[in-house]
């Protein structure tokens, strides 16, 4: 179970991967969407509760606590770094993580 708080003037993330289902509510319905496809297609219990001051400091900030907590979650033998395209949706997605 790990939960990651982030809190600055413009933000306020709660972000954790306890087990329970996928609960995301950020105030943006598309990165709402965003958020649960990741969840969905990684296989990661993501609970996010998220707001902010405008749309650019939420998706950033969500964006830096995510990372944050795919390494806390990560195995210590993961790979350092992969790459993976996949068609998502109507798009093909293609993610490089280091």
């Amino acid at each position: 179970m790990t939960v990651l708080e982030r809190e600055t003037r413009e933000t306020y993330v709660l972000m954790g991967s306890t087990g329970e289902p996928t609960s995301i509510a950020t105030t943006n319905p598309f990165l709402d969407h965003m958020l649960a496809t990741f969840a969905r297609y990684s296989g990661i219990n993501l609970q996010v509760e998220a707001r902010g001051d405008l749309t650019h400091h939420l998706v950033e900030d969500v964006a830096i606590t995510l990372g944050k907590l795919i390494a806390a979650i990560a195995p210590p033998d993961a790979a350092r770094y992969g790459d993976r395209t996949i068609p998502m949706d109507e798009a093909l997605v293609h993610c490089s993580l280091d």
